[in-house]
């Protein structure tokens, strides 16, 4: 038996529905899907650094990783009211209901060719190389049938040159996406004027207007826009979901 790098499913090597063979170690898959956004991480042409596996809350690989550099698009999660779920549930099943909801996050942020930096409390920060892909990312996530029904997550997303120092980002740029991100509430994705001047919204979806705000540690007015469905959505994110910047 072998596990999906990608969805982290069990399945029989002798059998498979998709296999792939990469740098003389052959990974085994659920189906043609997984192994395709495997693959299309790993041969990634805007991505440098050396690989890494992130775990998940049990210690357990869940993808080879490769860090993005120059200009990125950073993305922030965040539980809404996680305390408010402790209080409803008990502290312990509250503890993993979060805990799954952020193993699938990761899951979700690796599929669409992003790096889950790090976990921070009850959420996860994440950076792409293509801007387009974290919008597509961040537009999943807040989907309907995305996550157990007493979580509600916010989003904030920001584009720009980062200082890296090993596996984690620094400077302007991820401060003023954690800063956003404070903005959103729970089921909100909330981006800055410059990241909605980058890309159009993906199909189903429509930028609201634009309103300027105060944010902490940043000199006068900025401007944010929370990326809402359009009226004619279903609820469900549209085919775009599959493709990456420039196709």
């Amino acid at each position: 038996m072998a596990i999906d790098p990608v969805c982290n499913m069990i399945v029989e090597e002798r059998d498979p529905p998709a296999i792939a063979t990469l740098v003389g170690h052959t990974y085994y898959f659920c189906e043609l899907a997984c192994k395709q956004a495997f693959l299309e991480l790993h041969m990634e042409s805007s991505v440098e650094a050396q690989p890494r596996y992130l775990v998940d809350s049990q210690g357990k690989p869940l993808f080879t990783q490769r860090t993005p550099k120059r200009v990125v698009a950073i993305l922030f999660t965040d539980v809404e009211n996680s305390t408010q779920l402790m209080h409803e549930v008990g502290q312990e099943t509250a503890h993993r209901i979060v805990l799954a909801e952020l193993d699938q996050q990761q899951r979700a942020i690796q599929l669409h060719g992003g790096y889950a930096v790090k976990r921070l409390g009850d959420g996860i920060m994440a950076a792409f190389a293509a801007p387009r892909s974290a919008l597509l990312c961040a537009a999943y996530l807040q989907s309907d049938g995305a996550r157990e029904a007493k979580i509600r997550i916010r989003i904030g997303l920001h584009a720009g040159d980062v200082m890296v120092d090993g596996d984690d980002y620094f400077g302007k740029t991820v401060i003023m996406a954690s800063r956003i991100t404070a903005r959103a509430h729970g089921g909100e994705i909330v981006v800055s004027e410059g990241f909605r001047s980058l890309i159009d919204p993906p199909g189903g979806w429509r930028f609201g207007p634009s309103r300027r705000v105060r944010l902490k540690g940043f000199p006068g007015w900025q401007r944010i826009t929370i990326l809402e469905r359009a009226p004619e959505t279903t609820g469900k994110v549209a085919a775009d979901t599959e493709r990456r910047d420039g196709s």
